[in-house]
């Protein structure tokens, strides 16, 4: 009879062990669930005044620094100031998903353009202006969204409301 309870009291002992762990690990994934939306919030805002603080730094070919920015170095900074990854290249950028309608672009999406000499990528401010690294001898600086830039827009992506 004794051996047919510690066989009883192993088996609940056992049994109380997996519900344990079972509702630390619930635990821990719906603690986690609950705190990711902090991690987006006000990031849209967030990201447009970085990029104004960077209106004025030189054009500089392959750079990704305050020392410089190229395009595509300019947009993969600010999004990886935040910890955000994204593709360093401007094409590989223009091939992100979630995109987005221009008439449903939002502050700090990224926007990507074909040109004669390539792909172009900026930073969406709102519907007047984007932000980017221009072209060499140039600043980072605002840019309207003009007949030319809108004629050259291939796509919005919304990296931000994906993350």
């Amino acid at each position: 009879m004794s051996v047919y309870f510690n066989m009883r009291e192993k088996k609940l002992f056992t049994n109380i062990k997996i519900l344990i762990l079972s509702i630390i690990i619930l635990y821990t994934y719906f603690c986690t669930f609950r705190v990711e939306p902090e991690k987006v919030y006000g990031l849209r805002s967030k990201i447009v005044e970085l990029c104004k603080s960077l209106d004025g730094i030189p054009y500089r070919y392959g750079g990704d620094d305050i020392d410089g920015f190229d395009c595509s170095g300019f947009v993969y900074y600010v999004y990886n100031s935040f910890g955000v990854e994204i593709a360093r290249n401007a094409k590989k950028q223009g091939k992100m998903r979630n995109r987005a309608r221009f008439k449903y672009a939002r502050p700090g999406d990224i926007v990507v353009f074909k040109l004669k000499r390539g792909w172009h990528t900026g930073i969406y401010i709102n519907k007047k202006y984007f932000i980017h690294s221009p072209k060499k001898k140039e600043v980072v600086r605002r840019e309207k969204f003009n007949s030319y830039w809108k004629g050259h827009l291939k796509s919005v992506i919304n990296v931000i409301d994906n993350l």
